[in-house]
């Protein structure tokens, strides 16, 4: 079916409840003020700070909720139930059932429902668009959606509502902030309401997802570019490609789920077509059968992932609530939360506890995850619910079977809430992506003979590295020019997290203009014209390391010495020595008059370039506070050259032209480390002969090198004495074809 025109009776009825109730404080059906703050915030009273997660259908425990409200509140709820149902078209919900509860709420009131012939006529008749089955059920989140909704927009000025209206990206970006879990259907749905010309007649975020996706791949795009949690994005990337399909051809009102567009995104019951949402069906009924599967966080930071290795086990706090199996309904649970945490809607917390106890069953799959991007592992679920009062925390506990875990770090559009515990069952694409992630990825342990297969050092002094940074948590590597001090501060770094994982990973280079304010805290200004203070960024990477303190942390600061010290970290020279990570040793910031301590799990990786004569500044305090250890050319050690030979070979190189590499350059780092000018520090490191990706290592490749790498740094080394360089490249090179 096309894409209904502007005079389609739904959105004729939009136009209507735009003008009346959202311009101004008026009423769908009546000539009386009913969308005003007071109406909506009794609403907000009798329904949104009262839910009922009880028994009973959405009507009976609205009508006891609103038993004691004003008859203007009960006639607002009306025109609130009418918008909802304006959009779901006869198959999603009848036209009957529309009409009949809406005229039973308006009679709650105590007055019989205006003769509103169009409204109640031909704008609901035959909707606009398919909303499933979800949206029914979520009928009770919908409506609060709505309500906090208007409660919101009726706090806005006249002008900043006309002035939302007249920008479809800024009402959605608007709106975007009231939907808090990012699942609400009525998000999609009011969007189109208002702006047919711009957003699509869809109430579900996934079929936006898959048009994204499928039209993407058709164009020979990568759908992995784009980030899928980004709903306006979606929507304007979207309406990109309703422009494009319309220059191609295609009527002006297609629509995406009219043939032959549908089967770009959506294949037919044959299976032909384009990766639709049936894939990830049928994947997820191959793999789990009938189970569900659940996403579950072991605590703040992943605190208690250990334990739950060790001992085959899920488990959930909220210990004060006991039993969990002594609560009839969520209802009874969602009640006891509120006097236990002297919070009014504890939603999430109450959802977690009863699912956890009462809905998740023996056979169903975890995903343990850490934070919105991190995945730990997965498992089966072996027993049922049980209160351990033994354990002296997270009392709610189920036996599960791990069957794989490590490290697995997710792309920012593949974030998931942080709730506590999640159904994932109804996002089967998401699933798929997280599991092929999970199972087709390494995501174990790194451990020190892994980095070592990268590496041209010495087994011994890796190990000594390591032994520096874990013990002194302070580590400086200094080294030549090329000799892959960043490339091994990264190995380093995920050897001490276990895990090849850049997450606990942060890099800053350090310049002349670093400052304090930058690293610590300082005034930024803003855009207003003012100055905010903001936290720097070691003090953000610290905060992050105090949140999960049984993960190590890494912070690595290229050209260290370039810095000065004592202006960039201030106070905090002290608080980075190893026997000072501690909360005794607490400062107090001087902008934000707040005390802080290093966290204990946060290590300090520098690295120098010895051939920088800005070296010489690098001041004791530095010195006293960090382990040095000195990197050497590859060319310069015998297991390094073998090492560097190997790694040419494997890459296909001529075993001459890896040897001759070696030959040459060592002879010239002989010469630079006996210049009384120069010395060991400016000796060339062996990283400029590693080959890149797409590199072939050849002849050619290493007279490139040579000419636009080496070259140039020799010509600066010896300014005064250019006839030599030219004579040493051409040593370098003389067999080298032209």
């Amino acid at each position: 079916m096309p894409n209904p025109s502007s005079d389609h009776p739904v959105l004729r009825a939009a136009v209507h409840w735009r003008d009346r109730c959202l311009r101004g404080d008026g009423s769908v059906f009546t000539e009386k003020p009913l969308w005003t703050s007071e109406n909506v915030g009794h609403l907000v009273k009798h329904f949104a700070e009262n839910l009922d997660e009880g028994k009973g259908s959405f009507i009976e425990k609205l009508e006891a909720q609103l038993d004691s409200a004003p008859r203007t509140a009960k006639q607002l709820a009306a025109e609130m139930l009418w918008v909802m149902y304006l959009f779901p078209v006869r198959r999603s919900m009848r036209s009957g059932t529309k009409r009949q509860q809406i005229r039973q709420v308006w009679g709650w009131s105590g007055e019989p429902l205006p003769d509103a012939t169009f409204e109640l006529g031909k704008a609901l008749d035959d909707g606009i668009g398919r909303t499933g089955t979800a949206f029914n059920t979520h009928r009770p989140w919908e409506f609060l959606f709505l309500i906090r909704v208007v409660e919101e927009w009726t706090r806005l000025s006249a002008s900043r509502r006309e002035a939302e209206l007249a920008d479809p990206w800024a009402f959605a970006k608007w709106l975007e902030e009231q939907d808090e879990k990012g699942t609400r259907q009525l998000r999609h749905i009011l969007l189109y309401l208002l702006f047919p010309d711009h957003f699509e007649p869809m109430a579900t975020a996934s079929h936006k997802r898959d048009i994204v996706r499928a039209f993407a791949e058709q164009r020979g795009e990568d759908p992995e570019a784009f980030d899928y949690n980004d709903r306006i994005a979606l929507d304007q990337h979207i309406l990109d490609i309703r422009k494009r399909i319309q220059e191609d051809g295609a009527a002006t009102d297609f629509g995406f789920y009219d043939e032959p567009h549908v089967r770009v995104w959506q294949p037919d019951e044959n299976g032909n077509g384009p990766p639709g949402p049936r894939e990830p069906e049928q994947w997820y009924r191959e793999k789990f059968g009938t189970a569900r599967v659940w996403a579950l966080a072991p605590g703040r930071g992943g605190r208690h992932w250990t334990g739950f290795q060790e001992n085959g086990i899920i488990a959930i706090g909220w210990d004060d609530l006991g039993d969990l199996r002594e609560f009839e309904t969520k209802s009874d649970i969602h009640g006891r939360l509120r006097e236990v945490l002297g919070r009014p809607n504890p939603s999430n917390d109450s959802l977690a506890c009863h699912q956890f106890a009462r809905e998740m069953r023996v056979g169903d799959h975890v995903v343990a995850k850490q934070g919105g991007t991190l995945l730990l592992g997965h498992g089966v679920i072996e027993s049922d619910y049980q209160f351990d009062e033994r354990r002296p925390e997270y009392r709610h506990v189920r036996r599960v079977k791990w069957e794989k875990t490590g490290r697995w770090r997710l792309p920012k559009k593949h974030a998931i809430a942080l709730k506590t515990l999640t159904d994932f069952s109804d996002y089967k694409q998401w699933l798929r992506f997280a599991f092929r992630l999970m199972e087709e990825t390494g995501g174990g342990t790194y451990t020190a003979e892994q980095a070592q297969q990268d590496l041209f050092i010495d087994p011994g002094h890796f190990t000594s590295l390591l032994q520096s940074i874990r013990s002194g948590k302070n580590l400086i590597l200094q080294g030549p020019p090329g000799t892959g001090k960043t490339f091994i501060a990264r190995r380093i770094a995920w050897c001490l997290i276990g895990h090849k994982d850049d997450g606990p990973i942060e890099m800053v280079q350090f310049h002349q203009s670093y400052a304090y304010e930058d690293f610590v805290e300082g005034f930024r200004p803003t855009k207003e014209g003012g100055f905010d203070l903001k936290p720097g960024v070691f003090r953000r990477f610290c905060e992050q390391a105090r949140a999960n303190p049984a993960i190590p942390y890494v912070f690595i600061i290229d050209e260290i010495n370039r810095g000065n010290l004592s202006r960039i970290f201030g106070e905090l020279l002290m608080l980075i020595e190893a026997d000072k990570r501690s909360e005794d040793y607490a400062v107090t910031l001087p902008y934000s008059d707040t005390r802080f301590h290093v966290p204990e799990n946060v290590h300090i990786l520098g690295m120098m370039n010895t051939a920088d004569r800005s070296l010489a500044l690098v001041d004791y305090a530095l010195r006293r506070r960090f382990a040095f250890e000195t990197l050497e050319p590859a060319y310069a050690t015998e297991y390094g050259r073998e090492a560097f030979e190997k790694h040419l070979a494997d890459k296909e190189a001529d075993p001459n032209l890896a040897r001759r590499i070696c030959e040459r350059m060592g002879k010239l780092n002989e010469k630079i480390a006996t210049d009384k000018e120069l010395g060991r520090g400016f000796r060339i490191g062996h990283s400029y002969f590693v080959p890149g990706d797409g590199d072939v290592p050849s002849e050619d490749w290493y007279r490139h090198v040579v000419d636009t790498q080496i070259a140039p740094l020799l010509r600066e080394y010896w300014f005064d004495a250019a006839e030599d360089v030219e004579t040493d490249v051409a040593r370098l090179t003389a067999d080298a074809r032209p």
